[in-house]
């Protein structure tokens, strides 16, 4: 069943908005490149200050935990990319997993421009190679984004509203017990408005959404099932290189998910840069002594990019095992075989 109609087809290749005045775009690559200078400078002070308590930091590394942690990156990722395959799918935009997987590593290349469009963008730009609209393309990562976001937000609620950890937590925690409401947003009727809101401020075509709550409910779960085993990593991969057990697992799940949506929503730092790092050291200190928190959320913006290189690098070997198959020369068939087949036809 398709999730989403498209009222004009002629509206598929639609292209970009009118470009910006020159003042407006300059103002704009003003303000994102204050917002980078920013991040880089919150980084910079979180480190010196704590300088001293990372010099005396007891610094270990137990690579195994780091290996699995970063299995567990790219295996959440693989689950993310299926799902939004399967939006994608729907809106009537058919990509092969593995060229789907292509388009997914590829894009993140430029996750680190300001601005999240870009990785967007990106994304429409491959996809279209293969045949895939633009206008197709957005209207899936739209979707995938709502939903992946929503979970994320309750599954960092419910824990931070069940646990109340720390004094700002425990003042906030009734408002947190009404963050899983947030969830009727997903409403097929909702997301088809929310959506159609946005192509409207970007002057493009308005889609009629079809998705049923079953599928509504399938991709949800999907989407819980990609943050936990993606927190789980970040469990691993604080455990890599800091002294955590078991007990802290819960909060470190729900800490990456809630730093995850805050630094991606913030909108103008490249990838939540600096974002991300200060709520997982606002989250993590109530737990973890100092400098444990800046040790995590330094290493967690490393561990990000490692595992993003390693996406590419699978995605290029994806690309050449498609191009070695394609260059096979056709199998032989021998005189029986022909002949069998002619019999056949006959």
């Amino acid at each position: 069943m398709a999730l989403l109609r498209e009222p004009a087809a002629a509206a598929q290749e639609a292209g970009p908005p009118a470009v910006a005045s020159r003042p407006a775009g300059r103002w704009k690559k003003a303000v994102r490149l204050a917002a980078v200078v920013a991040s880089l400078g919150f980084l910079a002070a979180l480190v010196i200050s704590q300088w001293q308590e990372l010099r005396a930091f007891p610094w270990t590394l137990r690579p195994a935990w780091l290996v699995l942690s970063l299995g567990g990156l790219l295996a959440a990722w693989l689950v993310e990319l299926s799902i939004w395959r399967f939006l994608l799918a729907g809106v009537g935009g058919a990509l092969s997993w593995r060229r789907a997987a292509q388009v997914w590593f590829y894009s993140n290349l430029v996750r680190y421009i300001p601005g999240n469009i870009w990785q967007f963008l990106g994304m429409a730009e491959l996809a279209a190679d293969s045949g895939v609209g633009r206008l197709t393309t957005f209207t899936s990562i739209a979707l995938h984004q709502a939903l992946s976001t929503a979970v994320g937000l309750v599954v960092a609620a419910v824990y931070f509203a069940a646990a109340g950890q720390g004094a700002l937590l425990e003042a906030v925690r009734p408002a947190l017990w009404l963050v899983p409401l947030g969830l009727v947003f997903c409403h097929p009727r909702l997301l088809e408005w929310l959506l159609n809101q946005a192509l409207r401020l970007l002057r493009r075509p308005p889609v009629q959404v079809t998705l049923t709550w079953q599928q509504v409910a399938a991709a949800l779960l999907g989407y819980l099932g990609v943050w936990l085993i993606m927190g789980g990593a970040f469990a691993l991969l604080a455990a890599s290189v800091t002294s955590v057990g078991r007990a802290e697992a819960p909060a470190l799940v729900a800490t990456w998910a809630a730093a995850y949506v805050i630094g991606y929503l913030s909108l103008l730092t490249p990838s939540g840069l600096g974002v991300r790092e200060g709520v997982m050291v606002l989250l993590l200190t109530p737990i973890l002594p100092a400098p444990a928190p800046t040790v995590v959320a330094l290493a967690a913006r490393l561990w990000m990019v490692a595992g993003e290189l390693l996406g590419v690098a699978l995605a290029v070997l994806l690309g050449r095992r498609r191009g070695a198959e394609e260059a096979l020369p056709p199998p032989v068939r021998h005189e029986a075989d022909r002949e069998a087949s002619q019999e056949a036809q006959a």
